[in-house]
């Protein structure tokens, strides 16, 4: 008796995509929904609208760095958002370094730290 059921449940399972309407909202279910005044829209209406959501894109980058003359930090992001196309890039550095300067008996030294970046975006 299982069987029949577990066999009865397959067959009314496969034949409910018969019934949808090959993907199209009938009438009738768009009244029940509140939604009488829509009407279905033919696929070259559709592809006049299809790709045209917002594109959004973000990113950061940071750079930090520890050196003899202290500690410096790099940090970007963009954000880009447009119809069609959105982009953007960032680059982020730091450097350390020592300067040894000799002359007429003086030494001298001196410690740099450096960082920098830049970030851009755009969109379309």
């Amino acid at each position: 008796m299982k069987s029949l059921y577990a066999i009865a449940a397959i067959v009314a399972l496969s034949a409910v995509p018969a019934f949808a309407g090959e993907g199209h909202v009938s009438s009738k279910s768009l009244a029940n929904m509140g939604l009488a005044g829509l009407q279905n829209m033919n696929d070259a209406q559709g592809m006049q609208v299809r790709g045209l959501s917002v594109a959004v894109v973000a990113g950061g980058s940071i750079a930090t760095i520890h050196g003899d003359g202290g500690s410096a930090s790099s940090f970007n992001t963009y954000f880009a958002a447009g119809h069609k196309s959105a982009e953007g890039s960032n680059i982020s550095g730091a450097a350390d370094g020592t300067v040894k300067t000799y002359g007429n008996h003086v030494m001298t030294t001196t410690n740099f730290v450096v960082a920098g970046g830049a970030s851009q975006a755009s969109a379309k």
